[in-house]
């Protein structure tokens, strides 16, 4: 009797994650565009990305450009879930805020990491299917005043797994916060 009981809710939870499946538009498109500053320096030739959070597996990649000598950026994305209807967020690592450094004593080249920022595009701009109908205009964004957040599975890897986004070297010649540069 209850092996037959399991039975009957692993059926009953399969049919559920059918009718979840089933209930959206796997596809979803987003069209956005913004200017980036880091205080009053352009934010120039970084990259910026669209994923698709997915809450089973790792999220996914859609979309990557890189702003330009302005800061300006405009990208169109499509993303896909067929579990949940999709939810496509702007990711980027935010420069403007580093995190860590490390002077390579041997070298004099400075190691700088820092964290990502997420922005989770709002609902009204997510266009089901695969041609974006509205464009969610960053207009022109601060990135020195913008904090990271972090929910969920992402609270446990900043701080039980020490993630820490991305790091990058900077050879000595190029440091500007040398005296004897």
């Amino acid at each position: 009797m209850h092996s037959r009981l399991k039975m009957i809710y692993l059926i009953l939870l399969l049919l559920l994650v059918g009718q979840i499946s089933c209930a959206h538009e796997p596809y979803a498109s987003v069209h956005l565009t913004g200017t980036l500053y880091c205080n009053e320096s352009i934010y120039q030739h970084e990259k910026v990305e669209v994923w698709e959070k997915n809450y089973i597996m790792a999220d996914s990649w859609s979309t990557t450009v890189i702003t330009d000598e302005n800061g300006y950026f405009e990208m169109e994305a499509t993303v896909r879930d067929d579990y949940f209807p999709p939810k496509p967020y702007f990711y980027m690592i935010n420069w403007c805020k580093e995190k860590q450094w490390w002077n390579d004593k041997e070298t004099g080249d400075k190691l700088v990491c820092s964290e990502p920022l997420k922005v989770f595009i709002p609902k009204e701009y997510v266009t089901p299917g695969r041609e974006p109908k509205k464009i969610f205009d960053f207009t022109q964004v601060n990135l020195a005043m913008v904090e990271t957040q972090f929910a969920g599975l992402e609270i446990v890897l900043q701080t039980v797994l020490s993630q820490k986004g991305e790091c990058r070297r900077i050879l000595k010649k190029d440091r500007t916060d040398l005296w004897d540069n």
